[in-house]
């Protein structure tokens, strides 16, 4: 299926310098693990508004794992972002819009900070409260909306590496 470029990559890129929240680099994070958790409630929270509702297509790679390459908060760079994406199938062509209005509208009722949108409303990201995961709407070449989330950089295992 053709399509301009990957969410989860423009997500990826987008969350490669986020910091974590609350600024202390070296503190426990939660874990890989939690942090997936998070990510997959972000998405089902956004798709539980919708209406129609649309059928999830899993993005392949299911799962990406980045490191946390030369992140804005000056921290280790062997903490690593999780990210996952969905295409929002079923949703008929006249209704995309309104969908990704109505995820607009969602974010902002759940108080996620908008931080771009495009000029036609179908592309836009925004950062989740208060633990600063990434959401990001797109549509692809086909007409399709994709749906993705990235955690801030965590430990794997929630604690730094011991020295």
């Amino acid at each position: 299926m053709p399509r301009l470029i990957s969410m989860i990559t423009i997500i990826a890129v987008l969350a490669i310098g986020c910091g974590l929240v609350g600024g202390d680099v070296d503190k426990p994070t939660m874990t890989q693990a939690q942090a997936l958790t998070r990510v997959e409630q972000l998405i089902n929270g956004t798709v539980a508004a919708l209406t129609p509702k649309p059928r999830l297509e899993l993005d392949r790679p299911s799962l990406n794992l980045k490191k946390c390459l030369n992140p804005t908060d000056g921290g280790s760079e062997e903490r690593v972002i999780v990210d996952r994406g969905y295409y929002l199938r079923d949703i008929p062509g006249e209704k995309i819009g309104e969908v990704a209005r109505q995820i607009k509208e969602y974010w902002q009722r759940q108080r996620y900070s908008i931080e771009g949108i495009s000029k036609n409303g179908l592309n836009l990201t925004a950062h989740s409260k208060p633990d600063d995961f990434l959401l990001a709407l797109g549509r692809t070449g086909d007409d399709v909306l994709l749906l993705g989330v990235s955690s801030p950089c965590v430990w794997p295992n929630g604690t730094p590496k011991s020295s």
